[in-house]
C-alpha cells in the first residue's frame, strides 16, 4: 500500500505540471494573438496618403489671397450667396485637372452648413449621386463666410478604386 500512495503523488504531480503548461502556453498564444496589428501596414498607409492628398488640395484651395479670400471662400460663398453656381462641383474639378485623378483615386465633395441649432445641412454635394466605399477617406475644411456671417464645412472624401 505505501507504494501506491506513492505512485499516486507523482501522477498528480504530472496533471498539475501538465495543466501549468496549458495555461502557460494558452497564455501565450492569447497574448500573441492580441498583440498582431488589426490591419494590414498597406491600408493603413494609403489611408494616411489620402488623407495627406486631401489635406493638402484643400489647403491650396483656401490659400488666403490679397484681399483676405480664397478660391475656395468664393466658390462657398457664390454657392450659398450669390449665382447658385455648384461649388462643390467646381471643387471636384479641380481635383479632377490634378494627376491623382488619372491615379485611380476618386473624390466627393460635399458642402455643409453649420446651422444655429448646431445640426449640419448639405447644401451642395458633386457628385450628388456617387456613394464612397467604406473604406474612403474624408477630410474636411472650415470656412466662415462674413455677410451674412456663416461657417460651411467642405468635406473632401477620396477612395481608391
Amino acid at each position: 500500500m505505501a507504494l501506491r500512495g506513492n505512485m499516486n503523488k507523482k501522477g498528480q504531480m504530472h496533471t498539475i505540471e501538465a495543466l501549468l503548461a496549458l495555461m502557460l502556453i494558452i497564455g501565450v498564444v492569447t497574448f500573441a494573438a492580441q498583440s498582431g496589428p488589426r490591419r494590414t501596414p498597406v491600408e493603413s498607409s494609403v489611408d494616411t496618403q489620402l488623407v495627406l492628398y486631401g489635406e493638402d488640395f484643400l489647403c491650396i484651395l483656401d490659400m488666403e489671397r490679397s484681399d483676405h479670400t480664397s478660391w475656395l471662400y468664393h466658390q462657398i460663398n457664390g454657392t450659398v450667396n450669390g449665382s447658385k453656381w455648384g461649388g462643390a462641383a467646381n471643387i471636384t474639378r479641380e481635383w479632377q485637372n490634378t494627376e491623382l485623378n488619372g491615379s485611380g483615386v476618386f473624390c466627393k465633395v460635399e458642402i455643409a452648413d453649420f446651422t444655429s441649432s448646431g445640426l449640419l445641412a448639405i447644401v451642395d454635394a458633386y457628385p450628388p449621386y456617387a456613394n464612397p466605399p467604406e473604406n474612403s477617406i474624408t477630410v474636411t475644411r472650415l470656412v466662415a463666410l462674413v455677410d451674412p456671417v456663416r461657417v460651411y464645412e467642405v468635406r473632401l472624401t477620396l477612395w481608391y478604386m
